[in-house]
């Protein structure tokens, strides 16, 4: 049994065969009247480069479909939106407020991202993320960031990267509060805050004091998500 296959021919591919043939009319009337003795391989030879050539222009014009096609997400679209600043959930950390602009959840867990609002004298102990990269960028104070066994001063427009398996801590060591911008990369410890830190009902009040039951809970619950709390230095402790 034999199958015929009908190949559609499309709109633009009809308009270059045409406008082949016009162009291939309008050579043999210029050879019939001005060029007798051409022979017809010669001619031939011009209908063809002309037809090519009429086609390679129209093909210019037309984008090509199949690359355009071809580009794609390999993850699911999340929704876009605005965040007004004082909009956005926060929680309370251990001493600080953070104020949560994305989440795991709506970044399709591409990263975590929060302003972290530091008293005088606040930031966490030294402590190692597993699973994530993290960058952290000063919006306002004076900031000391410990990275490995380097200590760096930071003010308001430093940047620090922190790579997983480094040993890193911060500390507002100026007299007013701090504004950190902080991101993980990927999400996930978004789902650790969410654990362990209570949520903030009222901005204007401040921070709970930190209790035991607090760092109890911080360590007990960090393995689970890849973090590990080391004991500070001596300098640290002072």
């Amino acid at each position: 049994m034999v199958t015929v296959v009908k190949k559609e021919v499309m709109p633009s591919k009809i308009m270059q065969i045409s406008m082949g043939f016009w162009v291939s009319n309008m050579l043999l009337a210029v050879v019939k009247k001005r060029l007798p003795s051409l022979g017809l391989a010669s001619f031939i030879m011009i209908s063809a480069t002309a037809c090519n050539q009429s086609a390679n222009t129209e093909a210019e014009k037309e984008p090509d479909s199949k690359l355009e096609a071809s580009v794609s997400t390999d993850y699911e679209a999340t929704k876009s939106y605005f965040r007004a600043s004082g909009d956005s959930p926060a929680l309370y950390g251990p001493g600080d407020i953070y104020n949560l602009l994305v989440t795991g959840k709506e970044s399709n867990n591409v990263f975590f991202q929060f302003e972290a609002i530091v008293p005088e004298g606040g930031g966490p102990p030294p402590h190692i993320h597993s699973r994530e990269d993290e960058t952290i960028y000063v919006v306002s104070g004076n900031v000391e960031f410990r990275l490995g066994d380097k200590k760096h001063q930071a003010k308001a427009g430093d940047f620090v990267y922190i790579s997983r398996g480094t040993v890193h801590n911060f500390k507002n060591v100026g007299k007013e509060t701090a504004k950190l911008i902080l991101t993980f990369s990927p999400a996930g410890m978004d789902d650790y805050f969410a654990e362990v830190f209570p949520e903030v009902k009222d901005k204007n009040a401040a921070p709970p004091p930190i209790t035991d039951e607090l760092i109890r809970k911080l360590t007990e619950v960090a393995p689970k998500y890849g973090l590990t709390f080391l004991p500070p230095t001596e300098s640290e402790k002072r």
